[in-house]
């Protein structure tokens, strides 16, 4: 692709970002990181886990930032009506975006 290209992938994702857009703070370790505005998508994946007679209810989110976003795996952040997140993974390409997954953690 070229620089234009990226330049209007990028451009594309503000729109869908701003569309339905949120302020989270990410929690790194013991550190808050500044407000970050995103768009939380739900995934059609997720489903129960069993360990040691406990069990999880896990629900995954693609969570887009812009390109200048600041997430890495294990991060956590809580979204508007306050439920806790885990950042599982990171995609390498961030050219138009940073999109991230997350599962919920109960």
């Amino acid at each position: 692709m070229s620089i234009m290209d990226w330049a209007q992938a990028a451009a594309d994702l503000a729109l869908v970002r701003a569309d339905n857009q949120i302020s989270i703070a990410i929690r790194r370790g013991a550190a808050t990181l500044a407000a970050q505005s995103v768009r939380i998508a739900r995934t059609g994946a997720g489903g129960r886990q069993e360990t040691n007679q406990t069990e999880e209810a896990r629900g995954r989110v693609v969570v887009l930032f812009g390109t200048s976003g600041d997430v890495a795996p294990e991060d956590r952040f809580n979204d508007g009506a306050g439920v806790l997140y885990r950042v599982v993974i990171v995609r390498p390409n961030r050219r138009a975006g940073v999109i991230a997954e997350a599962e919920v953690v109960e």
